[in-house]
């Protein structure tokens, strides 16, 4: 059996352990919280240089394509009025479809890349367009 005095030394023994070692705890959860902050942050600021935007929907500010060249978004326009022979190109990070003409290309180290390219779903009667920023 223990005696009083034995107990009463386990439980101090317990307290200063937990005395020495809680603010170690702290510090290590404190410092892992701040490195999750800080790593959010940096993937946000790396979306919205990307997308002109943190959280890109269907149609973002900017979108990359061809080689990684920047397109800026414009109005919507409805395909109708659209005389060119459109083919799929890809899609936005928001899912939709990229158009691009048939046509309409400069040459930029071997690819072609159109001016302008327009994003919509297949069946949609209006499309966003995109006109390429900087030249060829």
């Amino acid at each position: 059996m223990c005696d009083t005095a034995s107990m009463a030394a386990i439980l101090t023994r317990g307290r200063d352990l937990r005395r020495r070692f809680l603010p170690v705890v702290v510090a290590a959860g404190g410092l892992i919280a701040l490195g999750l902050v800080v790593a959010a942050g940096v993937v946000l600021e790396r979306r919205h240089s990307e997308y002109g935007e943190f959280f890109p929907g269907r149609f973002p500010e900017r979108l990359t394509y061809c080689d990684g060249r920047g397109y800026l978004r414009g109005s919507p326009e409805a395909r109708a009025e659209i005389d060119l022979e459109l083919v799929a190109a890809g899609r936005t990070p928001g899912g939709a479809t990229i158009f691009r003409s048939k046509d309409l290309a400069v040459v930029a180290g071997g690819t072609l890349c159109t001016t302008i390219i327009w994003a919509g779903d297949p069946d949609d009667t209006h499309l966003v367009h995109y006109t390429l920023l900087g030249g060829p």
